[in-house]
């Protein structure tokens, strides 16, 4: 759980957010909508003939994988 201070650091960025514990281990990443370039980059996959997958099909692939 965060503070009401760090709250408010993360809700007045406007990028990425690198979480870190005390010990300075990486946890993740808090992001902000999407870029530009993120969205140019989904209207080019939209338009293109590349086989499209659901979450629960790459997850069912990859246990798949993990069986085999």
């Amino acid at each position: 759980m965060i503070d009401d201070a760090q709250a408010r650091l993360i809700l007045e960025t406007t990028g990425t957010v690198e979480i870190r514990d005390r010990q300075g281990r990486h946890l993740g990443y808090v992001a902000h909508g999407f870029s530009d370039e993120d969205l140019a980059i989904a209207k080019q996959r939209l338009v293109s003939n590349e086989p499209r997958y659901t979450t629960r099909e790459v997850m069912e692939h990859l246990k798949a994988m993990e069986t085999a």
